[in-house]
């Protein structure tokens, strides 16, 4: 049966950091933006120092995936910081839709953790026709385990999901897919806010097809300018006062604390659809 889902009321508060979080199945709250750890293809991005500066802000939603390779790191920066694992949300992924058996096992062993708390197929990609209804259903059974507390797909589409929903008896907490104001799929947030799946932003700074840049785009900064804060802060905000979560990536500890101060402020309904409508002038497709 389907669990509801709603905004959560209560904030993760770490000191004087305040971080709204979003009940994404019933008794799961995940923080509303999380740090990401892919680094690849940058020798100035580093796991460790991403991970490290971002709960030295006080922050602690982390998003990584089995095929980063960088569990264990991430995990010793949590140990060398003196946090419990209670202490940070992890959403991890695994590649795709074959061998999840071996594949949840090993990412529990690299971030030497007894569970996760969200687990999220990284791709609808199978080696045979229904490997990713098969494969949800194993993940169901370590969810009944206790091993995961919440499971969810990435890059799926509406019809993708509504497959993976003829079998479910776990719900799909979360779809996570490329999200900014110049490429967003509709089609699949609007399948996705239907059937309570929360929608989860990565890339959501990433430019548009045509050269269009947040930190540059006129109706953005002319937004920003008015709320007194940063592109970066109008583009993420906009995301969640949509309903959605992020995951954002910086190793830059004031980059990090800006794009995570969202909640001091509120867009209007104009300057909402101002946003949302930026997409019509880029071509970027995303699926």
């Amino acid at each position: 049966m389907a669990m509801m889902r709603a905004l959560s009321l209560l904030p993760l508060v770490v000191a004087d950091v305040v971080m709204e979080t979003k009940e994404i199945v019933l008794g799961v709250f995940q923080p509303k933006v999380s740090i990401g750890t892919w680094a690849w293809g940058s020798k100035h991005e580093d796991a460790g120092v991403i991970t490290k500066n971002w709960l030295e802000n006080g922050f602690r939603g982390i998003d990584t995936a089995l095929v980063y390779i960088d569990q264990k790191k991430i995990m010793q920066v949590v140990a060398d910081e003196g946090l419990a694992r209670e202490e940070v949300f992890i959403t991890t992924k695994i590649p795709g839709c074959f061998a999840a058996d071996t594949s949840i096992d090993y990412d529990l062993s690299k971030l030497g953790t007894d569970y996760i708390d969200l687990l999220l197929l990284h791709s609808p990609i199978g080696a045979l026709p229904g490997a990713c209804k098969r494969t949800w259903k194993k993940l169901e059974r370590y969810v009944n385990d206790g091993k995961i507390k919440a499971i969810g797909v990435s890059n799926f589409n509406a019809k993708q999901m509504q497959k993976i929903l003829k079998v479910a008896t776990v719900p799909i907490a979360v779809n996570q897919m490329s999200y900014n104001p110049f490429g967003h799929n509709e089609d699949t947030i609007s399948f996705a806010d239907a059937h309570n799946i929360t929608t989860m932003a990565y890339s959501p700074l990433n430019h548009g097809s045509q050269g269009q840049s947040i930190f540059t785009d006129e109706t953005i900064t002319g937004i920003a300018a008015g709320h007194n804060v940063s592109a970066a802060q109008v583009a993420l905000r906009w995301i969640v006062q949509r309903g959605h979560t992020l995951a954002v990536l910086s190793s830059n500890p004031e980059h990090q604390a800006n794009d995570a101060d969202l909640f001091g402020f509120e867009l209007t309904d104009d300057e909402m659809t101002q946003l949302t409508e930026l997409q019509h002038s880029s071509v970027q497709v995303v699926v």
